[in-house]
């Protein structure tokens, strides 16, 4: 059984994690967080999805927990829920009903393609301890408006994996934007223990920003592993190491 219910929350989620963590244990099966300006665009035309909730809370909490047994995984969601609104973690909260109703909420969550509307949107992906996302955003997007005061930055992520994506549009990719719009984001995860690579790798364009989050001596390790299991250099050549 799943169950899945779409929250609204006026402050960072550090706190809505560890008590729903507390309270379903391994119930917890998803805790995607969205923020405002990417709610405001999946709920929004051309966007197809309706708003469940009013667009003007600043983080949108999909959670959704998972059991073997209905009756107790239903009693025990609501309790986890109840918690966390006598808690004052919860302002406002849509419960799915059906599996359609599911659905529905996950689609505002994955309809990550409305933000490339807006032209060129660089795409990034990264991992920061979940008590500093709400600075870290915050620095990332002064960041953004001292160079581009008509930039646009979408926030969400899998916040129980300490994982955010930050979809921005900012300047113009053939100007050399990407390279600026990159340090704005990579740079401030050095000091507070974060990594440019989260979900999906380091591939090709992170290689330049490694450091960041990487020492000497764990890239030297790394280029260690990979002398010993390729020591011809064979194996997809050029790419991290």
């Amino acid at each position: 059984m799943r169950e899945a219910i779409l929250l609204a929350t006026q402050a960072g989620q550090g706190r809505e994690v560890g008590l729903l963590h507390n309270n379903l244990a391994s119930g917890l099966s998803a805790f995607e967080v969205m923020w405002r300006e990417f709610y405001v665009s999946v709920t929004s035309p051309p966007a197809t999805g309706v708003p469940p909730l009013a667009q003007t809370y600043p983080y949108y909490v999909l959670v959704e927990a998972q059991g073997a047994d209905a009756a107790r995984d239903a009693a025990r969601f609501a309790e986890a829920l109840e918690t966390a609104h006598d808690a004052g973690l919860i302002v406002d909260a849509a419960v799915a009903q059906s599996e359609r109703e599911r659905g529905a909420l996950w689609g505002l969550r994955d309809d990550v393609g409305q933000m490339m509307q807006y032209g060129v949107a660089f795409v990034f992906d990264v991992s920061l301890p979940i008590a500093a996302m709400e600075t870290y955003v915050a620095g990332v997007r002064s960041a953004l408006a001292a160079r581009w005061k008509d930039h646009r930055c979408w926030v969400f992520g899998h916040l129980g994996d300490g994982n955010l994506h930050l979809v921005i549009s900012a300047g113009d990719a053939a100007g050399g934007a990407r390279h600026e719009v990159e340090r704005c984001v990579y740079t401030p995860l050095e000091a507070i223990g974060g990594s440019v690579s989260a979900e999906h790798g380091v591939g090709l364009e992170k290689k330049p920003y490694l450091e960041l989050s990487r020492n000497r001596a764990e890239i030297a390790l790394m280029q260690t592993l990979k002398r010993t299991l390729d020591p011809h250099g064979i194996l997809n050549p050029g790419k991290v190491v």
